[in-house]
């Protein structure tokens, strides 16, 4: 059997790593430039802890274990945690625990940052899952074999637009707001600081994204406001997670101050959200994660699951 050396990502290993994920992830297919644009180009990626194993000059797997050197909004630096955000190996060469000398050698990574917990995945912006699909069998096995426990099981949803229009429920709950002095409207420059102190003080996992998007000249974001005061907001295609222009047709962020939740007003938003991108000539709606207490709603506006998958957590 060839000798198998576990060694730091090189500048050339981006078109081998990108033809070996495409065989392996077959739900995820990446391409070249947007490999480059979500790994390479992460103000945090570090090749120490992008991973390859290599045998006879061919590359056999790949691991990327990584930590925020950056803050990430009013979540700072996360100093306990690090992530581990893709891996997979060659399935001719599996079984030859070449996955769990990329694990080790990932997790060892982690230790030498001073983390103390490993998620895989849920590494904010740009996580292209959110963890590991179901339908990834050998992967969940893997992780489950060497210590991690499932601590989340998001999805990720989508619709058609075709033909959707405001409920007539959400339309009369729209017609109080209004009386009660909210408005709905779209974003304008002047809403700039309002929008992002609002997202720092109640979704500051967030915040981050909306300036992203909002340098990138991303307004397509709807508000709502009573008084002056933003209330709740929702956004069409930010390109934060998938620089430089957003993944099309991807819904979000979108959030309601938590006091004012169960008032219909993030039904309003969503809607009015959809009218203006049909009008724009969007047909889809699609989003990677969603779970807990908001899955009852995207299910009741129309979404339906069209993945699952299972987040993975690991103490060091």
């Amino acid at each position: 059997m060839p000798t198998v050396t576990i060694r730091p990502f090189r500048a050339k290993d981006l078109s081998p790593v990108v033809a070996l994920w495409n065989r392996c992830l077959f739900k995820d297919p990446i391409t070249e430039e947007r490999f480059w644009r979500l790994f390479l180009l992460d103000a945090n990626f570090d090749a120490e802890g992008a991973l390859v194993a290599e045998a006879e000059g061919a590359i056999v797997g790949f691991l990327q274990a990584i930590v925020r050197k950056y803050p990430l909004g009013s979540l700072g630096v996360q100093p306990q945690t690090g992530w581990i955000t893709a891996f997979f190996v060659h399935p001719d060469r599996r079984q030859q625990r070449i996955g769990t000398r990329l694990l080790e050698a990932g997790l060892d990574f982690l230790r030498g940052k001073g983390r103390s917990e490993a998620l895989c995945n849920g590494y904010a912006p740009y996580y292209i899952f959110p963890g590991v699909d179901v339908d990834y069998r050998e992967g969940l096995a893997f992780l489950e074999a060497h210590g991690f426990t499932c601590v989340g099981e998001p999805v990720a949803m989508g619709m058609p637009l075709e033909g959707v229009r405001m409920p007539e429920p959400v339309r009369a709950r729209y017609a109080a707001l209004q009386q009660e002095g909210y408005e709905v409207r779209m974003f304008a420059r002047e809403d700039t600081l309002p929008l992002l102190a609002f997202a720092e003080a109640h979704f500051p996992q967030w915040q981050p994204s909306l300036r992203e998007g909002l340098q990138h000249d991303n307004r397509e974001i709807i508000l709502a406001t009573q008084g002056g005061e933003i209330a709740g907001f929702a956004q069409w295609q930010n390109p934060h997670n998938d620089p430089p222009a957003g993944a099309p047709c991807r819904f979000g962020p979108f959030g309601v101050r938590d006091d004012l939740r169960s008032r219909g007003i993030g039904a309003v938003l969503f809607y009015t959200l959809i009218e203006r991108v049909t009008g724009n000539g969007a047909r889809y709606l699609w989003f990677g994660w969603a779970g807990g207490r908001n899955l009852s709603f995207y299910e009741r506006a129309g979404c339906h699951i069209t993945r699952r998958f299972r987040l993975y957590k690991r103490r060091l």
